[in-house]
């Protein structure tokens, strides 16, 4: 058993290297929209029929509004980042999401994006990006090793919305809960990116946001 340990510690290094060097290439970016790009302020739908699609994992919890607010600023962040300047930040979104209502049209899922395409239009935008946060649950406990510890998790939906058209044309859903590397050696490759350590939703986040922006090719 002894003799065992330090080939699988072997091997785990090795799927580490491995899936790192299958990552090197960047991440295929979608043309950029040409237009204006309103950006709205992240939203917390606690019902289903909030939703754009899918599905909460737990219906009416609701998020403390600072994370939402802070969510929006690393939103801006990177997108800045990423060269993107020509967009409505999400303070200035807000206001037409506070304006408009949501209108019953028959189907739930119908009265949530016409409210999105009248936000967009509302702003006078020829696209709308909507992120939305489905599930938020904070890292508990020592960051170590430590079998008392809950998993920060995190499930975010991106959206890009083609306002003229009346037409969602690009979305990015990211669900991930931190796995220990024995549970997942697959995943050797993000565990070494993090460090070898426990991290929080909000580092969760910013994985969501630098990789949907990127792939919705914001």
């Amino acid at each position: 058993m002894k003799r065992l340990f330090p080939l699988l510690i072997l091997c785990v290094f090795a799927l580490g290297a491995l899936s790192g060097c299958a990552t090197k290439s960047d991440l295929v970016k979608l043309p950029r929209p040409s237009g204006k790009i309103a950006v709205a302020g992240f939203t917390n739908p606690v019902f289903n029929w909030e939703l754009l699609a899918g599905y909460l994992p737990h219906e009416g919890k609701p998020i403390d509004k600072d994370i939402l607010q802070k969510l929006d600023d690393k939103m801006v962040g990177v997108l800045s980042k990423h060269g993107v300047t020509a967009f409505a930040r999400p303070a200035i979104t807000r206001q037409c999401q506070e304006i408009e209502v949501f209108e019953n049209l028959g189907g739930r899922r119908e009265a949530a994006f016409a409210y999105w395409v009248k936000v967009g239009q509302c702003m006078s935008a020829d696209y709308i990006l909507v992120p939305q946060i489905l599930f938020w649950q904070d890292l508990r406990g020592m960051q170590k090793a430590d079998f008392n510890i809950q998993p920060a998790s995190v499930i975010i939906d991106l959206y890009l919305i083609d306002v003229n058209n009346r037409r969602i044309i690009r979305r990015f859903h990211y669900d991930e809960t931190q796995q220990t590397l024995m549970e997942n050696v697959l995943e050797a490759d993000t565990f070494f990116k993090r460090g070898g350590k426990w991290v929080t939703a909000m580092q969760l986040a910013d994985e969501a946001l630098e990789t949907g922006l990127m792939e919705l090719g914001l």
